[in-house]
């Protein structure tokens, strides 16, 4: 089911039953991932293009969400220009364990290019002093406390998603 809110930068892909609030699909085989799991293992397939072309390959992976070969996957619906990118972005979500064969798939669509990214890596571009988080500050023309209360909001946002295990500040032990 494309999910499409006009006040949403992304527009998403998910299973219909997920929308309703029935299904979680960051999950491995039916089962849901603990926070540990997904810190080691979710990621995504990148996949740049432009809206329109996004949208069309939408289209295209929405039969394969629905049927649960792919878990989800979000789009940019207009390109952002603080990132310099030229683009927009595509995240197709999966567990590392599935990666290759949510890699056929794409790839039977016409997909060439290869980027996978850890969601932990994104993450941690997201975190004060990360990578995306500092190029957002700056593209926007942030005075410096703007900028440092938007790290803070940052910094609070991810330790609320794992404040089970607070795995992101404490570095995943292998």
């Amino acid at each position: 089911m494309i999910v499409n809110n006009p006040t949403s930068h992304f527009i998403f892909v998910f299973p219909k039953d997920h929308v309703n609030g029935e299904y979680n699909y960051i999950n491995y085989k039916g089962k849901p991932l603990t926070n540990r799991e997904y810190l080691q293992n979710w990621g995504k397939w990148l996949i740049f293009g432009s809206p329109e072309e996004l949208g069309k390959l939408a289209e295209k992976l929405d039969p394969f969400i629905e049927a649960k070969k792919i878990p989800a996957a979000k789009y940019d619906r207009e390109i952002i220009e603080e990132f310099e990118l030229g683009e927009c972005v595509m995240c197709v979500y999966c567990d590392l364990r599935q990666r290759d064969e949510i890699w056929e798939i794409l790839a039977s669509l016409g997909i060439e290019d290869k980027a996978w990214a850890y969601e932990r890596e994104t993450m941690e571009r997201w975190l004060p002093g990360g990578h995306l988080l500092e190029k957002w500050i700056k593209g926007r023309g942030m005075s410096a406390e703007q900028a440092e209360q938007f790290r803070l909001y940052a910094k609070e946002k991810f330790r609320r998603m794992f404040e089970d295990e607070d795995a992101i500040f404490r570095g995943i032990e292998q």
